[in-house]
């Protein structure tokens, strides 16, 4: 086993919160904290690590470094016992559905569940001049299933492990099925919404790339040949997975490239350069550009925001009070948000907005 001499970047103001899992109707539950302290402001909650580094982006060519925010990161290749034989994988790609597929030379392609068992060797540099290190990762476990959303979709999900001891061992454990490999994803069961199979797994989104500034929050990026390992806990993963919907918008179900950036931050309830979930409620989205998908029209649920790459950037509810996941009365709780124009489930894109958001005022 290794361990990685980077210390460990505070999850809390390295990644942040993001909102509740839903398919866009929810019970209206409360959700569990998103982060190790009251102070969820920054970037992104719940991404992968490996050791001390967040490992969110790979590209699909070997030897070939992709950038994170703070290491790059390189698969050299890797193995997988496939027919009672180990072979080696020689090639790698990501599906416009994100399901991994591998060439085992002149075997050929594999993927779906067939790539469980597979290990990748990785090669991790530091930004800050640490020494950089190889590591293994495995992956524990695939299933591949009907799509929540879309049902005639296969969304494949990965569980991925890693020799690299992290220094926090109660958010990223060791593997209940790889004995001395640790889980990338962490601990986190979205307040018990995710059962033991589903909180340390990820999906992989492909021909982009995830990053976090301290000036202008997380957003995502049109990366071709670079794909985003996203745990499904986490707000990068969930339109992927709840709603079917790929930030290429060249994928089937893709969505535009102004809803890319868009998605993200209003799993998060992003205004005033902030995360704004904790706690936060059950949300439903609509998708006003391409009629993915369409919210609930469930009376009890409310506008919340029509929301853009920046942010929230129209508000619902009455003009004099308005509605928010997280601030009973954000007109007078929420600085600011009473300067937004007010949007309505009719139209709301004029403000700059490309997603809507609704949220179950009173569960």
């Amino acid at each position: 086993m290794r361990t990685s001499t980077t210390a460990l970047l505070f999850l809390a103001s390295a990644l942040g919160c993001d909102d509740e899992l839903s398919v866009g109707f929810g019970e209206g539950d409360d959700v569990a904290l998103r982060c190790p302290t009251t102070d969820c402001s920054g970037g992104l909650s719940n991404t992968a690590r490996i050791g001390d580094h967040k490992l969110s982006n790979f590209s699909k060519t070997r030897l070939e470094p992709a950038a994170n925010d703070t290491a790059d990161v390189r698969i050299e290749g890797g193995t997988i016992e496939h027919l009672g034989s180990l072979m080696g994988i020689t090639e790698l790609d990501v599906e416009a559905d994100g399901e991994l597929k591998l060439k085992l030379g002149a075997y050929g392609w594999i993927g779906g569940t067939a790539v469980k068992g597979a290990t990748l060797h990785v090669y991790v540099d530091p930004l800050d001049g640490d020494p950089s290190f190889g590591a293994e990762l495995k992956i524990a476990d695939a299933w591949c299933s009907p799509g929540a959303y879309d049902p005639t979709m296969t969304i494949c999900r990965y569980e991925f492990v890693t020799d690299v001891v992290p220094q926090d061992t109660g958010r990223y454990p060791e593997s209940e099925k790889v004995e001395g490999y640790y889980h990338t994803c962490p601990d986190e069961d979205e307040g018990g919404a995710l059962g033991a199979d589903y909180k340390f797994s990820s999906v992989l989104s492909p021909n982009v790339s995830l990053f976090s500034s301290s000036k202008i929050g997380p957003y995502i990026s049109d990366t071709p040949g670079t794909f985003i390992h996203g745990c499904i806990n986490g707000a990068v993963a969930k339109g992927q997975f709840q709603l079917n919907a790929f930030y290429d918008p060249t994928a089937r179900r893709g969505l535009q490239v102004s809803q890319r950036t868009a998605m993200l931050r209003a799993w998060m309830a992003w205004f005033e350069d902030e995360a704004r979930t904790v706690p936060g409620r059950h949300i439903s989205m609509q998708d006003p550009l391409n009629g993915l998908f369409a919210w609930t029209s469930d009376p009890a649920w409310e506008l919340e925001a029509g929301y853009g790459a920046s942010g929230a950037r129209c508000r619902g509810g009455a003009p004099a009070t308005g509605v928010h996941r997280h601030n009973v009365d954000p007109v007078i709780g929420l600085p600011g948000w009473d300067a937004l124009p007010t949007c309505d489930a009719g139209n709301y894109t004029g403000s700059g907005a490309v997603l809507g958001v609704k949220v179950r005022r009173n569960p």
